[in-house]
């Protein structure tokens, strides 16, 4: 798929790579666009997984990236093969960039909603869609007006407004090309997400992991800021512990 070029003069992404933790396995957990480990339900789901003993390293990651490979896949691959990861933890768009990393290293993923396929409403979307993402610009045109619920019923508006101020087409067009090029799935991955999400496409998980390996939940995209999340995090921890057949 030929991509957009983007202007020249832009500043290259970068990701950043925090560590908690002191004792336990390693555990590597790519967060979700526009999430940030200061965010209080991120920090609820990060202070969890430390009590369960793992020493977790969590990425921020770019929220306007033009080349997926060279600023997502490449930065995070070296890192990974510094460091001696069993499982990832990944959600949303980091559940794609993880999807795409296991291709290259020796890891069993648990993805949180990840975002497998854009969702769209008719023909008309996805018309717009097509014109949208072949401007060749890092210009954050487009900004979904989403309700916070269907984040989180947990989640405050007043955090919800300090996210990324919108989709550059570049961006769109980089991750649709990622999609388009997802390999087979493993069948030691298990994967949550919720029939109902608003933010990412549930059809095109359903359409990638098999029944055994995916468990729905009641809520919102984000399970750690919807108000169900105590046993849906068990059966995570449940999952990063001993795969999916514990789901």
């Amino acid at each position: 798929m030929h991509l957009p070029r983007p202007a020249l003069g832009r500043v290259t992404p970068r990701m950043q790579i925090t560590r908690r933790g002191t004792d336990g396995d390693d555990l590597l957990f790519v967060l979700g666009w526009g999430n940030k480990p200061t965010h209080e339900h991120v920090a609820w789901l990060l202070t969890r997984l430390i009590e369960a003993d793992y020493r977790v390293h969590a990425v921020t990651i770019p929220t306007n990236v033009w080349d997926f490979d060279d600023q997502y896949l490449a930065p995070l691959g070296e890192y990974v093969r510094e460091h001696d990861f069993d499982v990832v933890l990944s959600h949303s768009t980091g559940g794609l960039i993880a999807e795409h990393l296991a291709s290259n290293h020796d890891v069993r993923n648990v993805f949180l909603s990840p975002w497998w396929g854009v969702e769209t409403d008719g023909l008309l979307d996805r018309a717009v869609l097509a014109v949208f993402e072949r401007l060749p610009t890092t210009r954050r045109l487009y900004d979904p007006e989403l309700d916070v619920d269907a984040i989180g019923a947990l989640k405050s508006p007043a955090e919800a407004e300090t996210g990324p101020s919108g989709l550059s087409p570049a961006f769109l067009a980089t991750i649709r090309d990622a999609q388009s090029r997802l390999g087979p799935f493993d069948d030691e991955d298990a994967v949550f997400y919720t029939p109902d999400d608003q933010v990412v496409d549930p059809a095109a998980i359903e359409a990638r992991a098999p029944p055994p390996n995916r468990r729905q939940y009641d809520g919102g995209h984000e399970f750690f800021a919807s108000p169900g999340r105590e046993p849906v995090l068990e059966d995570v921890l449940g999952a990063l512990d001993s795969g999916p057949e514990v789901i």
